[in-house]
């Protein structure tokens, strides 16, 4: 199983490195103008840095994308018709619904997406952490290959059924978070 990163910033580096560690093959790629940089960081951690998101997607079996909500559905549909026929597509992004927005307008209807979000920052490892695990559009199988492959984070999982219901409680949260330094 090869997993691809589309966006190697903290998250996605921090992504990266965790399913290196978990013997996964790991490809990425950022902007184009950081990746020499990412090179000579990531590749002796076994990651493999490539020239960009076109090459990234063409070989992954599982991609995700990490790049902020403001920016997903550009990306998206840069990469879309790159993606490898068969793969399973996740973003990484706190707010789902213009990441699944654009999964829906660019990516073709049989890919299978299985989405999450990591209630985490980068400055943490994933061990332990709690990681929200959203099926979209996925077979039986290729879900159960998505969880998989999440489980090897080591994180506490939570499968949420609909990416709407994460929204509502994300934004529930920050509206009581809110509140309470408002008090």
């Amino acid at each position: 199983m090869h997993i691809g990163i589309i966006g190697l910033g903290d998250m996605g580096k921090l992504y990266a490195l965790s399913f290196a560690k978990a013997g996964y093959a790991v490809y990425g790629s950022d902007i184009e103008s950081l990746n020499a940089q990412l090179r000579v960081e990531l590749q002796p951690q076994g990651i493999t840095v490539l020239f960009n998101g076109f090459e990234v997607a063409r070989r992954a079996d599982f991609l995700i994308f990490c790049v902020e909500a403001e920016y997903i559905g550009e990306v998206v549909h840069t990469y879309a018709n790159s993606i490898k026929y068969g793969a399973i597509v996740s973003g990484q992004t706190s707010v789902k619904y213009p990441e699944i927005e654009a999964f829906e307008k660019f990516l073709s209807q049989d890919t299978q997406i299985v989405t999450c979000h990591s209630l985490h920052g980068p400055a943490f490892s994933t061990e332990g952490q709690t990681l929200l695990v959203i099926r979209h559009r996925a077979t039986d199988e290729n879900y159960q290959k998505a969880l998989s492959i999440y489980r090897s984070l080591k994180s506490k999982i939570i499968e949420i059924s609909d990416y709407k219901k994460h929204d509502k409680i994300m934004a529930d949260t920050q509206a009581i978070t809110h509140v309470g330094f408002e008090l």
